[in-house]
């Protein structure tokens, strides 16, 4: 087992070698909770085809005081190490608070550059409001450092589009790229548009689907495609359900009135 352990943060990694060359892939909640969404979906797509490996944690004196149950009674902690493929996954299990976001951001980044980590791709959710027509929304936009810029002219990276100019990234997302590249350390932020207010399943795996393809991950999400597809197509019956169960209402209450004002007529 490796440790690292600075700043009320301590890393445990099965291998002190796990980031060598890796990509590190981590999102926080955020906006339709697109960032924890889409590292989740591509841990389960990759645990489907037998590519995922737990291989550590970050344990902490702030960390968040819940843990997730799993499978059969076991729990996962708030922040989790998988490996898929070339790829180190980070998942934030529980929202950190925005001041030990800061000191993931500085700890992770510090530790994957030591470890020699090919770069740094965040991810999360970007509101649809920022882009003047529905025309105009792409899949997924980017917001890149000038040390990952360089691969940006490179296929299937040039295929992305810049988000839009002016607009503000906010929390860990902000914080990672900023502590990265304060480290010298290449990194993209990937954002899938979504409305605020709403969990965005959709989107996640569509931006999970695209990490997949970015990086040729060994990952199945058929499985998940499924279980969403049913998914909103029991939302949509029930919704229809619902606008039945007003219509019908709204007509007996008509009826109602219909039959109050005839007899009305007749007194």
């Amino acid at each position: 087992m490796a440790y690292w352990k600075e700043n009320f943060l301590e890393i445990v990694l099965e291998d002190e070698n796990a980031f060598r060359d890796k990509y590190l892939i981590l999102g926080f909640h955020g906006i339709g909770n697109i960032g924890h969404l889409s590292v989740r979906y591509i841990i389960e797509g990759a645990k489907k085809k037998g590519t995922c490996r737990k291989i550590g944690y970050i344990i902490g004196r702030m960390m968040p005081p819940f843990v997730e149950v799993i499978d059969g009674g076991l729990f996962g902690v708030p922040y989790e190490f998988y490996h898929v493929g070339n790829a180190i996954l980070l998942l934030i299990r529980i929202q950190p608070t925005l001041d030990e976001q800061s000191i993931l951001a500085d700890v992770v980044t510090k530790y994957a550059k030591e470890k020699g980590i090919k770069g740094i791709i965040l991810t999360g959710g970007i509101d649809i409001s920022v882009f003047k027509t529905p025309e105009e929304i792409p899949d997924v936009v980017f917001v890149v450092n000038r040390k990952f810029k360089e691969f940006m002219n490179e296929d299937p990276w040039n295929t992305l589009k810049p988000a839009p100019k002016e607009i503000l990234v906010s929390g860990g997302v902000a914080l990672f790229l900023a502590y990265a590249t304060h480290y010298d350390i290449p990194a993209i932020a990937l954002f899938a548009p979504t409305e605020k207010g709403i969990i965005n399943f959709r989107s996640s795996l569509m931006l999970s689907k695209k990490i997949v393809d970015l990086l040729h991950l060994p990952v199945d999400i058929s499985e998940i495609e499924k279980k969403l597809r049913k998914f909103e197509e029991e939302m949509l019956r029930r919704a229809q359900e619902q606008m039945r169960g007003i219509s019908e209402a709204l007509e007996e209450e008509w009826r109602k009135r219909e039959t109050t004002e005839d007899f009305s007529t007749f007194t």
